[in-house]
């Protein structure tokens, strides 16, 4: 695999973590309603990366060259799955679960890591962006906490 980053991967990736940083900024607001909708954002665009992380695993798999190829397509789908069942959930249950399926995919990444069967760079990216994601989606969830003590 590429040890070398690609400059585009790096750049959309970490552009990626704009949504939730917005949406932990956008949960300080005073106003109830904004607070909801930076539940809803947190959630829903969580929901989205966990669908492609499980994609990027399909694209390995489908190279050919690659240890485990047949786990990886089983994996690939199974974030697409548990995501689906989240959308319908309400905001401050679903927060949690999308920070967990985070970290899950994050440890399936790591043990693919482990099998040598993903780049270096991503790796690295991955590190960081998921701290971006999990902590913004952390932050989102204790404010929407918050909100439901006064949320009629």
């Amino acid at each position: 695999m590429l040890s070398k980053p690609n400059k585009m991967a790096k750049t959309q990736g970490w552009l990626g973590g704009i949504p939730f940083i917005l949406a932990a900024a956008i949960s300080f607001s005073a106003d109830p309603a904004l607070i909801m909708f930076s539940a809803e954002l947190a959630s829903h665009y969580g929901l989205a990366i966990i669908i492609f992380l499980g994609a990027v695993h399909w694209g390995i798999a489908m190279n050919g060259n690659v240890n485990a190829a047949p786990i990886r397509y089983i994996w690939s789908v199974m974030p697409a799955l548990m995501a689906t069942l989240i959308m319908f959930l309400e905001p401050l249950p679903s927060l949690g679960l999308v920070i967990g399926l985070l970290v899950m995919c994050w440890i399936m990444d790591m043990l693919f890591h482990l099998n040598s069967a993903m780049p270096e760079w991503y790796i690295r990216l991955r590190h960081g962006l998921t701290m971006i994601a999990v902590g913004s989606v952390a932050i989102v969830s204790v404010q929407v906490s918050a909100l439901g003590s006064i949320w009629p």
